[in-house]
């Protein structure tokens, strides 16, 4: 993928495939044709417009380290497919905000986020997604984890606003702790408590990037 480093407020992308950084805290994403963005490596606080435009198809994989501020607006018009994917690792206290206002008919629209807290972080997450009225067909997933490896106060806020009567619309969310009976097995064949939960952790945060095996060894 060609890399690109976004430092202006407003971008039109058309059938691109992208390792992007960004480095504008209020930034605008137009989405035309076949986009596909790896989003690995950004480090500010954002926030970030996305506006699907119709017959579009965005794969956006998000990687983050410590943010204490996030907030995500998502526009999607007709005949779209996205699928959203956020794997966080916070050590402080982040506030996360996911809007997708469906405004069209005829969309997928996937949204993910995996957040893991450790040390003195914490993840507060408000996601909502927004079906308009007068549309149909619209199929929308909300899937919001989050992993705790510390004592701090974990939040889900989990919104799904449907005026629509045609459409197919999902939710799940969970705040859990580290798996007793996957740290029992793998400790079983010799590894370490430590490494145990390391590989536990990295399985987590990779589990919906849809990016390369290259790419998740990178992260970690």
């Amino acid at each position: 993928m060609n890399k690109i480093v976004l430092d202006e407020e407003y971008y039109s992308l058309e059938n691109k495939s992208l390792d992007i950084t960004i480095t504008k805290k209020n930034i605008t994403l137009e989405i035309i044709g076949e986009v596909t963005l790896n989003d690995l490596t950004s480090k500010e606080d954002i926030n970030l417009n996305i506006v699907l435009n119709d017959n579009s198809k965005l794969i956006y994989n998000k990687f983050n380290k410590d943010l204490s501020y996030e907030n995500i607006n998502i526009e999607v018009n007709n005949n779209t497919y996205l699928s959203f994917n956020q794997s966080v690792y916070n050590t402080l206290s982040g506030d996360f905000k996911i809007i997708a206002n469906i405004l069209g008919s005829n969309n997928i629209t996937h949204i993910n986020f995996y957040g893991v807290s450790n040390e003195s972080g914490k993840i507060i997450i408000d996601a909502t997604g927004n079906i308009k009225d007068n549309i149909n067909n619209n199929d929308m997933l909300e899937n919001i984890r989050i992993l705790s490896l510390n004592n701090e106060e974990n939040i889900i806020y989990p919104n799904l606003l449907v005026s629509s009567d045609e459409a197919e619309v999902n939710h799940k969310a969970s705040i859990s702790g580290l798996d007793e009976d996957y740290l029992f097995y793998l400790m079983s064949k010799g590894i370490s408590k430590e490494e145990a939960s390391k590989l536990i952790t990295r399985g987590f945060l990779m589990n919906k990037l849809e990016i390369s095996n290259e790419e998740k060894d990178k992260l970690f």
